[in-house]
């Protein structure tokens, strides 16, 4: 039989590539027990969860896999086709990439400060490339377990960042079988552990593990940003699900897998971002939860907390000009509208509206939100023992997760409408930095969920983005106010539209 010089050559690729895959997944001394958090979790059997290993992005990034040219998605043309250059995008355009070098004295992003900086404080002589609390955020959390750290091909992976499995989990065993899934999604996902992005629900949960924290679970080792480290010199977390989302360049097109239809699907920004805000109070809870079990043995993890808390209640200035009862230059932390019913000495817990009262907003009332149960146990004049939080941050994940669910099963509409009803019919009067910007981001949520905005409405959210950038902590309070004032007439240009 005779064949052409390409027929040979394609036969060849294939088996080539065929055999990358399979020594990438066997490249490890010895197999990592993973297992990655799935829709419902069931029971299963070591030798099924023994096949979920990463294996890196290699192996989705061939031309007929997810690498083929991304020019048309990074334009923004998302078709049923566009899954053939996600890869391409990814690796060309998102900013996760550069996770992992922003451990290195090269980071391939900018850094207001290195992370040499703050592992010095932090944990002098160590470095953050071989701290497993710094590589479960910046490289995939299954490659940061201890035993891994020295390993060289765990190495190697860990320097593509934030990749493909950090989020969709690990593809030793989905890799093959998901190109031709036929059946319930929902059940081949579980079978292999490949998380289910599609619900949108999941999907904020997955970005919380990182932008939020979460505890060491499923061979994972634990993510946790606290204080220590914000005091060293890591930026604050202020995650908000649907703004983060919206910023990247988006290599997926949005699909219901509940449908037999495989066509793509135009989200509701609004529900997006609702269900984020639930998402991001449920990953809170759990990481108090894990928090509170943890201070009773673990040196490096104290109760309370100082991360659980709002930071504006402690780090400000003890004396304040007088001025507008509800602005920056009061003292407005004493007023009867931030106590909202808090007993003195004791600071406001982290600020996750609409779950939680946000000053200046007048809905939820801080007795009468989803996570008030929560909050009133946290703020107590004396720190909350850490038993009970953690028993009460049980109970509330699991409100939540169900909240969470039936969001995600409701329509667009009724989830708008939701989201609407908490946000200021008139000009808000917010007095600290996570009301203003949370109020921020839902209303550009909202604005999204109307359509693509003009150029007037873009320029408006772009003063806003502005006037948030100007605030600089270390401002003298004569001009942090007047800047605080700008960001209030930014904030006032963008009230609340009607549908």
């Amino acid at each position: 039989m005779n064949l052409s010089a390409r027929t040979v050559l394609l036969a060849l690729a294939g088996v080539i590539l065929g055999l990358a895959v399979a020594l990438a997944a066997s490249q490890f001394e010895r197999p990592v027990v993973v297992d990655v958090p799935a829709h419902q979790p069931r029971k299963e059997d070591e030798a099924t969860v023994a096949k979920r290993q990463p294996v890196g992005m290699s192996g989705c990034l061939a031309a007929s896999c997810h690498g083929a040219p991304a020019e048309k998605v990074l334009n923004g043309e998302r078709g049923d086709d566009c899954w053939q250059s996600s890869g391409s995008c990814w690796a060309a355009a998102d900013p996760h990439t550069a996770a992992y070098s922003l451990l290195t004295d090269n980071p391939r992003r900018e850094s207001k400060v290195k992370a040499t900086e703050i592992m010095a404080k932090y944990s002098p002589g160590t470095k953050a490339t071989d701290d497993a609390r710094c590589l479960a955020c910046h490289t995939n959390p299954a490659l940061a377990h201890p035993a891994l750290i020295p390993n060289a091909n765990a190495r190697v992976l860990r320097e593509q960042g934030v990749s493909c499995e950090a989020c969709h989990g690990n593809a030793g065993a989905w890799i093959q079988p998901h190109t031709a899934w036929k059946g319930d999604r929902k059940e081949v996902y579980e079978k292999t552990g490949m998380r289910p992005l599609y619900d949108i629900g999941e999907r904020a949960l997955a970005c919380a593990g990182c932008h939020v924290g979460a505890p060491a679970e499923h061979g994972m080792p634990v993510r946790d940003m606290n204080h220590d480290m914000i005091a060293a010199g890591h930026p604050r977390l202020a995650f908000d699900f649907a703004e983060y989302q919206r910023r990247l360049p988006q290599h997926w097109q949005e699909k219901d897998r509940s449908r037999t239809t495989d066509k793509g699907v135009t989200r509701n920004e609004a529900k997006v971002w609702y269900i984020g805000r639930v998402a991001h109070a449920e990953a809170a809870c759990k990481l108090l939860e894990d928090r509170a079990k943890r201070s009773e043995n673990d040196p490096r993890t104290p109760w309370p907390e100082f991360a659980e808390f709002n930071c504006a209640s402690c780090h400000h200035n003890l004396r304040l000009p007088e001025g507008d009862p509800d602005g920056v230059g009061a003292d407005w932390r004493r007023s009867e509208k931030y106590l909202a019913g808090r007993p003195l000495g004791s600071p406001p817990w982290q600020t996750i509206w609409p779950m939680t009262f946000a000053p200046g907003i007048e809905t939820p009332k801080r007795d009468k939100s989803p996570l008030a149960g929560m909050v009133l146990a946290m703020e107590t004049p004396r720190p909350a023992k850490a038993k009970d939080a953690g028993a009460k941050a049980n109970t509330t994940v699991a409100e939540l997760a169900k909240l969470r669910r039936e969001l995600v099963a409701q329509s667009d509409a009724e989830v708008e409408n939701t989201s609407r009803a908490h946000f200021p019919k008139g000009a808000p009067r917010v007095p600290e930095l996570d009301s203003a910007s949370q109020l921020f981001f839902g209303l550009a949520a909202l604005e999204y969920a109307r359509g693509k905005p003009d150029a007037d409405t873009v320029k408006k959210y772009r003063d806003g983005v502005a006037a948030f950038r100007s605030l600089d902590p270390n401002d003298k309070w004569s001009s942090t106010e007047k800047k605080w004032k700008n960001l209030m007439g930014a904030l006032d240009a963008l009230l609340l539209r009607p549908r």
